[in-house]
């Protein structure tokens, strides 16, 4: 029995060994000279719109690219449709293209009470999407409206 828990604790130490051993941070020494250099995202310089209807459970992606590291901005604008109510909250996600569904990374609840971003990140140059997904409260397919910016 002793053995067995022995032989379990190292296993363990080993897993968390290797976890931390796998994290993707860098960092630096302090630098001496008189220059630092520092990367401020790039603030949205494009604005996409994706229109599109919402099934009852399901979910609608929209594909970008983005050429520089930079600030993406999604904002609902509107949600409509026969027995959608216009409070309705839905799920906003940014993240990449996963096949035929978009891995969202950046995950918020937005209503269209409001005309600030709903779902924000940073994120470097590549293909990335917005998913627009039911929470589970759409009772009849939403007609929606997003706006994505991005640099």
């Amino acid at each position: 029995m002793k053995r067995m828990r022995a032989t379990t604790a190292a296993i363990l130490g080993l897993m968390l060994f290797g976890t931390a051993c796998s994290h993707n941070s860098t960092s630096t020494a302090p630098s001496t000279s008189s220059t630092t250099t520092t990367t401020t995202p790039a603030a949205p310089t494009v604005s996409e719109s994706f229109t599109g209807t919402l099934p009852v459970a399901g979910f609608r992606f929209y594909s970008f690219n983005i050429a520089v590291n930079g600030t993406v901005n999604v904002t609902l604008n509107s949600v409509s449709g026969a027995g959608v109510p216009s409070t309705v909250q839905l799920g906003l996600g940014i993240g990449q293209p996963s096949g035929l569904d978009c891995s969202a990374t950046v995950n918020a609840t937005a209503g269209v009470l409001t005309a600030k971003p709903q779902a924000t990140g940073t994120f470097g140059p590549g293909s990335f999407c917005v998913r627009v997904y039911d929470i589970g409260n759409l009772f009849a397919p939403a007609n929606f409206n997003i706006t994505i910016a991005h640099p």
